[in-house]
């Protein structure tokens, strides 16, 4: 292997958004991707025409997975809304969801002085409020009445997927409920349309995208870095991208000892969903549910995008899990969530999916500590990039921008001049004295 190639060690979103970015540049890159097929939680399975992603996906419209997908030209297409009424379940009944000044004024959910409470939040947030600590501590400071609390909380689970206020980085959440506001969009063919464009782009690029390559370990020498292969091959190299979770990041590099630290530190965020795929949407059913007093979540993503048959319906049931919190078996749970959202929904069944503890991001943007950036400083040659790297964004968002960041970051490394060498031979020589 030559100098200037890089290694990158996963195939999800991370992996190939940095694998575009460095080919797109002239660097020699290798993806490994230890699975048969590309794409990590942005898999998609077809049964009996319905698409299946994994849970419920949303591409935020303004956040960074979006944007670099636009930058590269990846096509893909979808809707931004949905069509029926929004929905809040709290104490078992249904209200309309307070998502506009109208349903505001009308949502039986709140009285009056609970309305202006909610407005007055709400600007607040809108107008770039933050905080320095938790949601949880920025929401003892709004002092608001519990009913309204409560639907501020579900309103941050809704946008971060995340059930942790206490946590959770007010400024990130904060930032992200701004974000979820600018529109979400489903996609047409699930998320494995947007898996299989960025592939087709990287190797239009020239990058080398191998499926079944699992690597064993990142082992450090005086001669850089070495990828140790399933099967026991060896590659010398001089720069590896560590593209996965952070405990399978430990577990590649156990003599790291920054990468055993962030893996002790990082919190998953986790969700149980029940996806049904139904005939037809039942009549006088509601297409979006928000839990209230209940992590709970129903979305019906095939009234915007295709995902289903002609006339069928696919929709996502999801519990936002408590960080920490070990996953039980909540089907019963769920399955209640429907009879209450959508009535008539089970005799239209044709297929579901179930998943239990469902990773939906491998690290919570915590208030107390940042998450780890793309250098490995006790690692030179060792970038990282995922969901749990870096400080823009959430889920995919995080993905994408710390992919980008990696992937410059690599190339500052290649270069023939440190950043600090470059920016001195920039500068205008001094006049020579007479």
């Amino acid at each position: 292997m030559t100098k200037r190639t890089v290694h990158i060690v996963g195939g999800g979103i991370a992996g190939l958004l940095a694998a575009i970015e460095l080919a797109r540049a002239g660097v020699t890159v290798v993806v490994h991707e230890a699975a048969g097929e590309f794409g990590g939680r942005a898999r998609t399975r077809e049964v009996e025409g319905f698409l299946f992603n994994r849970g419920p996906h949303a591409l935020y419209c303004q956040g960074a997975f979006k944007r670099e997908l636009d930058r590269f030209g990846i096509a893909y297409s979808g809707g931004r809304s949905l069509s029926g009424s929004s929905k809040a379940i709290f104490d078992g009944q249904l209200h309309e969801l307070p998502t506009s000044l109208g349903s505001i004024l009308r949502t039986s959910l709140f009285g009056l002085r609970e309305k202006l409470a909610y407005i007055r939040v709400f600007r607040a947030i809108m107008g770039g409020a933050t905080g320095a600590s938790s949601f949880a501590d920025w929401l003892d400071e709004q002092r608001l009445p519990p009913r309204v609390r409560a639907v501020v909380e579900a309103v941050g689970r809704l946008s971060s997927y995340a059930n942790g206020a206490e946590e959770i980085s007010a400024r990130a959440l904060l930032e992200q409920i701004r974000l979820t506001t600018g529109g979400t969009m489903y996609v047409d063919g699930g998320w494995i349309s947007l898996v299989h464009g960025l592939a087709d782009a990287a190797r239009a690029a020239g990058a080398e995208l191998r499926v079944k390559s699992r690597v064993s370990q990142v082992v450090r020498s005086d001669e850089g870095l070495h990828l140790l292969l399933h099967g026991g091959e060896s590659i010398t190299v001089d720069v590896v991208i560590l593209a996965v979770a952070p405990h399978e990041a430990a577990a590649l590099a156990p003599e790291v000892d920054s990468l055993a630290k962030a893996a002790e530190q990082v919190r998953a965020v986790r969700a149980s969903t029940l996806d049904l795929a139904l005939r037809r949407f039942p009549s006088q059913a509601h297409d979006f549910v928000l839990g209230i007093d209940t992590a709970h979540y129903l979305s019906v993503h095939s009234g915007s995008a295709r995902l289903a048959p002609v006339g069928g319906a696919l929709v996502h049931i999801a519990k936002y899990l408590p960080v920490g919190e070990t996953p039980s078996d909540v089907v019963a749970e769920l399955e209640a969530v429907a009879d209450l959202a959508m009535p008539g929904w089970r005799e239209l069944e044709v297929s579901r999916q179930t998943l239990r503890g469902m990773p939906v991001s491998n690290g919570l943007p915590r208030w107390d500590r940042p998450r780890p950036g793309v250098s490995v400083a006790d690692a030179p040659g060792l970038f990282l990039a995922g969901d749990w790297v870096g400080e823009e964004g959430m889920i995919a968002d995080a993905a994408a921008a710390s992919a980008i960041k990696a992937a410059r970051a690599v190339r500052l490394w290649l270069s023939p001049f440190p950043p600090k060498h470059r920016h001195a031979r920039a500068q205008p020589a001094a006049a020579c004295e007479p």
